[in-house]
C-alpha cells in the first residue's frame, strides 16, 4: 500500500513538471506603416495557447485594457506533441513554446527575429533577466526569437536568527546542493518532529524526487535522447544517489510534515520559523507575507537569501530552472505588430505592477523583467544565476518519445536506493542496477518504435 502511494506521488510530481516544461519558427519581421503602439488601431491577434480561459485570465484581459481595438482570438492547443501541424492549421500570430519546441523551430526558422523589432521600436531590453535573454539566443542558435514571461528560478531562503542561535555560518551565493546539505547538517536532529528544528525544509523528501532535484541542477541526464543510451550510472549520478540517501537517514529534512488542525501555513515549519533553510520559489515569499497578516500570534523572522543551488561544473548557471511559456511570433504571422505589442506588455511595468499587485495572484516565479523586490523581500537572488535549459529541453525530448521513461526510472530510483538506505545492496550495486533498468526500458522503447 505504501508503495503504491508513493507511485501515485511519482505520477503526480511528474505530471506537475511536464506541464510546467509541455509545449512549441526565423525571418525578418514583416515592416509596419506604423510601429508605434497602435493603441487606436483596429487589428485582430490570433494566439495559439492551452485555453482561452487561462490565457485571458493571465494576460488577455490585462492586455485588452491597455489595446481595448485589439481582437483577442485564442486557438486552444489541444495536441502539444503535433505543434507544427497545430501551425500550419491556425496560422496564429503568437504562439506559446516551451524550450523543447523554441529550440527545434528556431532550427527551421519558422520564427520571427526579435532583433530587428527590439532595435526599430528602440526597446529597451536593460531591465529584462540578462542571463535569461542570453540562455534564450543560445538554444535559439545565437538570436532571440522569444521572451518568457516568468522563470521558475528558485533561491536558497534561510532563517537568519535559526543561523545566529546555533552558530552556524549563513549560506551564501553559489552554494551547490551538497554543501546545502551539510550545512543543514550543523543543525539540531533530535526532539518531537511537530515542534523540534530542522536544518532544511524540502516538500519533496522521496529519495527519487531530492535525487532528481540535484540532478535537474547540474544537468545530469539518465539516458541520451538520441541515442536512447542509459547514463544513470556515472560518478554524478552515484554522488546523487549518495546524497538523496544521507540526507534521508540523517534526520535534517522535515519530510513535509503537515500538522492535523492545524493550516497549511501553520504546517510549515520554514514559514513557522522552525526550518534553518528552503530551497524554494518566490512563492514562499507570498506564503511569509499571509502568516504575517493571517496566524494568530505568528512570530516573524529575520530572512536571507542566497543564490542557489549551483551546478559544481559552474557556480554561476543553474539547470533547476523552470521555464513553460516562451511567446514567439511564428514566421507567417500576418499580424507581427500585434503579437510584438503583446510581448512588449508582458514585459512592461504594467504587466509587472498587475502580477505582484494581488493577494489573490497565486506567485510561482519571479517575472522576467527584474524587479527589485516583493512585498519588502529583495528578489536579487532569484535573478543572480544563469538559467541552463538544457537538462528541460532532455526530459522533454524523451517525454516525446515516450510518457513513461521518467516515471520508470523514477520509480528504479526509489526502489534502489531503499535497498541501500535498508543495507541491503551497496550503492555500486544499485547504481548498475538502475542502468541496467533504464537500459531495459529504453531498448523496449526502441523496439518498438
Amino acid at each position: 500500500m505504501k508503495r503504491n502511494l508513493l507511485q501515485k506521488v511519482f505520477i503526480v510530481s511528474l505530471s506537475f513538471m511536464l506541464m510546467l516544461i509541455s509545449v512549441g519558427f526565423s525571418t525578418d519581421p514583416k515592416s509596419s506603416a506604423d510601429p508605434d503602439n497602435q493603441v487606436n488601431t483596429n487589428r485582430t491577434l490570433k494566439v495559439l495557447y492551452w485555453s482561452e480561459e487561462g490565457f485571458n485570465k493571465t494576460y488577455g484581459d490585462l492586455f485588452s485594457k491597455k489595446y481595448p481595438n485589439t481582437d483577442i482570438q485564442v486557438v486552444t492547443l489541444t495536441d502539444a506533441l503535433d505543434y507544427n501541424r497545430l501551425i500550419e492549421k491556425h496560422s496564429p500570430d503568437l504562439v506559446m513554446l516551451a524550450p523543447y519546441n523554441y529550440k527545434q523551430m528556431a532550427k527551421e526558422n519558422k520564427l520571427v527575429d526579435l532583433d530587428p523589432l527590439i532595435k526599430r521600436d528602440n526597446y529597451d531590453t536593460t531591465t529584462l533577466y540578462p542571463s535569461l535573454l542570453d540562455e534564450l539566443k543560445k538554444q535559439g542558435g545565437g538570436k532571440l526569437y522569444g521572451l518568457s514571461p516568468t522563470v521558475g528560478s528558485y533561491a536558497i531562503l534561510y532563517n537568519v536568527d535559526l543561523f545566529k542561535k546555533y552558530k552556524v555560518q549563513l549560506p551564501k551565493d553559489g552554494m551547490t546542493w551538497e554543501e546545502i546539505l551539510k550545512l543543514a547538517s550543523k543543525f539540531p536532529t533530535k526532539g518531537d518532529k511537530n515542534s523540534r528544528i530542522w536544518g532544511l525544509s524540502y516538500m519533496n523528501t522521496i529519495s527519487s524526487n531530492l535525487v532528481m532535484d540535484i540532478a535537474r541542477t547540474e544537468g545530469l541526464t539518465y539516458i541520451d535522447p538520441n541515442t536512447l543510451k542509459a547514463t544513470a550510472n556515472t560518478t554524478a549520478w552515484k554522488k546523487a544517489y549518495q546524497l538523496s540517501i544521507e540526507a534521508n537517514k540523517s534526520g535534517v529534512l522535515d519530510q513535509g510534515i503537515s500538522l492535523s488542525a492545524k493550516s497549511s501555513l501553520e504546517s510549515s515549519t520554514f514559514i513557522m520559523g522552525r526550518s534553518a533553510m528552503n530551497v524554494t520559489s518566490i512563492s514562499t515569499l507570498q506564503y511569509l507575507k499571509a502568516a504575517n497578516s493571517g496566524v494568530k500570534n505568528y512570530k516573524p523572522f529575520t530572512l536571507g537569501m542566497a543564490a542557489g543551488p549551483t551546478d559544481p561544473k559552474d557556480r554561476k548557471s543553474t539547470g533547476n530552472v523552470f521555464i513553460s511559456e516562451i511567446f514567439a511570433i511564428p514566421a507567417n504571422a500576418s499580424n507581427v505588430d500585434a503579437a510584438w505589442d503583446f510581448i512588449k506588455y508582458l514585459h512592461g511595468d504594467d504587466y509587472a505592477k498587475e502580477y505582484y499587485k494581488s493577494n489573490n495572484n497565486n506567485i510561482g516565479a519571479p517575472l522576467s523583467r527584474m524587479i527589485k523586490e516583493y512585498s519588502g523581500y529583495s528578489l536579487d537572488a532569484f535573478y543572480k544565476l544563469r538559467p541552463n535549459l538544457d537538462s528541460t529541453i532532455t526530459s522533454y525530448a524523451l517525454f516525446r518519445k515516450s510518457q513513461s521513461l521518467e516515471l520508470n526510472f523514477r520509480t528504479s530510483v526509489f526502489k534502489e536506493l531503499t535497498l541501500v538506505a535498508d543495507k541491503k545492496k551497496t550503492l555500486d550495486k544499485a547504481a548498475a542496477a538502475i542502468q541496467s533498468q533504464t537500459q531495459t526500458a529504453a531498448d523496449k522503447l526502441k523496439k518498438a518504435q
